[in-house]
């Protein structure tokens, strides 16, 4: 009897434990932490910045009129050429034959034609003696009208071919900078192919490509801040001289010229420049960051934080532009709100949020 207590002892022990259910642990609230900015009205919307280059209003793309092979090409990019300069030279030897072969045409010519211009004199007095018919007079005239006739032709080909040689040179019209080149010592080029693009430095414009929805809220005239990529020279305000009417093929992107209007001071041509647009609104809006927008549509919304409780709620809101990762908030937002501009994905209607002031990257 006494050698039972002990396994006696250790049921009771097990019916114990298994009657003792355990106890269950409250869940501790989940708390995010989250960036936010406080909405503010604005009447000017900044768009930009954008990256160009600057240009010169009008270049010129010169090359030979006639088909050959490039002799010698006399200008480089950046180089700065004269008016009357010779820029590139085409091999020559066929068309200095044939001005060559014009010319000892318009001497023989020539000498026809003396000689039976004084043979028509001759005639003329023979016939005024009454030693000669009338009958020979006409005919040295007619001789001479056609040596005439010869001559003037034998001119006109020496011109022409002078012409021919004269289109083996490409010579700079104006003084000018050389901004491209397409041609090289030695390769064949065709008529009117493109060999040197000149441009002239006085008059520089800032060329820019930009979306489709920003070139249709421009229009000409508009102010455009200017500025070195490098950061070397203080912004100046230009305008906006000419808008592409439609976009390119490939990008979607429509071009856009701003013309310096003679600030043409550190702007090299070709050198990279910064544009920063602004535009009056007709009305005061409300931006805040594209990442502060949740949902699309009918559904589009802000998270606004209670500060009171630093809990968010869900508010729907309309957005009436976008551009250069910022919204216009037409309706649904207030100015002083504070908005959730990153983690708007993973908030709960009435969760409690850590506060941090900022944009997302």
């Amino acid at each position: 009897m006494t050698r039972l207590l002990p396994f006696a002892g250790i049921a009771v022990a097990l019916l114990l434990s298994a009657c003792s259910a355990p106890q269950d642990t409250p869940e501790t609230e989940v708390v995010r932490p989250v960036l936010t900015t406080v909405a503010t009205l604005v009447s000017s919307q900044t768009i930009g910045p954008f990256v160009g280059t600057i240009q010169s209003r009008q270049q010129t793309a010169m090359g030979f009129q006639l088909s050959g092979r490039v002799l010698t090409r006399q200008a480089g990019v950046g180089d700065l050429v004269k008016q009357g300069q010779v820029l590139a030279t085409l091999d020559s030897s066929v068309q200095e034959f044939q001005l060559s072969t014009a010319q000892a045409n318009l001497a023989s010519a020539q000498a026809q034609f003396n000689n039976l211009r004084a043979a028509e004199t001759r005639m003329a007095q023979l016939v005024s003696s009454n030693t000669a018919a009338q009958a020979q007079l006409d005919a040295a005239t007619t001789a001479r009208q056609t040596a005439q006739a010869q001559l003037d032709q034998a001119k006109a080909n020496v011109a022409s071919a002078q012409d021919q040689l004269d289109y083996t040179r490409i010579v700079a019209g104006s003084d000018a900078v050389v901004v491209s080149t397409a041609a090289e010592v030695g390769q064949v080029v065709s008529a009117g192919e493109t060999v040197l693009v000149l441009a002239q430095p006085e008059q520089r414009e800032a060329v820019f490509d930009l979306p489709e929805t920003l070139a249709a809220v421009l229009k000409v005239g508009d102010p455009v801040a200017v500025s070195a990529v490098s950061g070397d020279s203080a912004p100046i305000i230009a305008s906006v001289r000419d808008i592409a009417p439609s976009a390119s093929a490939t990008a979607r992107l429509r071009r856009v010229r701003v013309t310096l209007d003679g600030q043409n001071a550190g702007f090299r041509l070709g050198s990279p420049v910064e544009a920063n647009i602004s535009r009056a609104l007709a009305a005061p809006e409300i931006e805040i960051p594209l990442t502060a927008i949740y949902g699309t549509g009918a559904d589009t919304s802000v998270w606004i934080v209670d500060p009171a409780s630093a809990t968010v709620s869900r508010h729907t809101v309309t957005v009436s532009a976008q551009a250069s990762g910022l919204a216009s908030i037409s309706s649904g937002l207030s100015q002083g709100e504070i908005v959730v501009t990153a983690g708007v994905n993973s908030l709960t209607e009435g969760q409690s949020v850590l506060l941090s002031q900022g944009i997302a990257e």
